[in-house]
């Protein structure tokens, strides 16, 4: 049994804790004799999710308000691009649009992360063979956008030393700092993965959660999975929707 909560479907065990936290009266009968044992969503809970659109609804219902007073998120990075795209109104003309695209890094303490959270798997990563807490203090980042046409915003985990090595590919990755400092823009490029070698990309476009690559003409081989550097994201995404 799923329980829709605005268009999104959820599981059961997760939609009624959606409910509770969304909802001040019980808003099903269903759930009327459970309605005060129901224990709310959390946003430790959240950063479960793997749906992003589930992930979308749920903060969206959470609030930046609570999330704060739950996790302390630290913004570490801001940074707005000014952008261009192009596309067919409805009327089949084409049109030209001129927009801004705002990108957030946030920093989030590991043990903030987990406090409270349902998920025992979550804790058990965080432990050694011994059963002993460690790496409380790791610090753990998101980057926040908006979509271009819904202006919907969302959330997406980074893991900052693979967007510092992308980025810096002259420190080796066993050397790479676990406190590596990277920027909001470079953190949304690095969401971004191709099988296409640096310097064989004709043009990107993002149509939602869809990307497209286009490879240039002379391109005839392909590489491991990577992700996408800062400096590619700025030059060649050239149409959004």
């Amino acid at each position: 049994m799923n329980i829709i909560i605005d268009n999104q479907s959820f599981a059961y065990d997760i939609g009624v804790r959606l409910a509770k936290l969304k909802y001040d009266q019980c808003p099903f009968d269903e759930l009327s004799d459970i309605w005060d044992e129901i224990v709310p969503f959390t946003f430790q809970d959240i950063h479960n999710l793997t749906n992003i659109e589930q992930r979308r609804v749920a903060i969206k219902i959470l609030g930046l308000e609570r999330l704060a007073s739950q996790v302390n998120p630290k913004l570490v990075d801001k940074q707005t691009i000014d952008k261009t795209t192009t596309w067919i109104n409805r009327e089949g003309k084409e049109e030209t649009l001129s927009f801004q695209d705002t990108y957030e890094l946030y920093e989030v303490n590991a043990g903030d992360l987990y406090r409270g959270s349902t998920d025992v798997n979550g804790w058990n990563s965080l432990l050694d063979r011994r059963g002993i807490v460690r790496l409380l203090d790791r610090k753990v980042h998101y980057v926040k956008f908006k979509d271009t046409s819904t202006d919907r915003e969302y959330m997406i985990w980074v893991d900052t030393r693979s967007v510092y090595n992308t980025n810096h590919p002259e420190t080796p990755v066993w050397s790479t700092p676990a406190d590596a400092k990277v920027t909001a823009v470079e953190a949304i490029a690095w969401t971004i993965q191709t099988d296409l070698p640096e310097g064989q990309i004709e043009k990107i476009i993002r149509q939602g959660d869809c990307i497209l690559i286009k490879p240039k003409d002379t391109c005839k081989t392909k590489v491991t999975t990577r992700h996408l550097t800062e400096a590619e994201y700025r030059s060649l995404l050239v149409a959004e929707s």
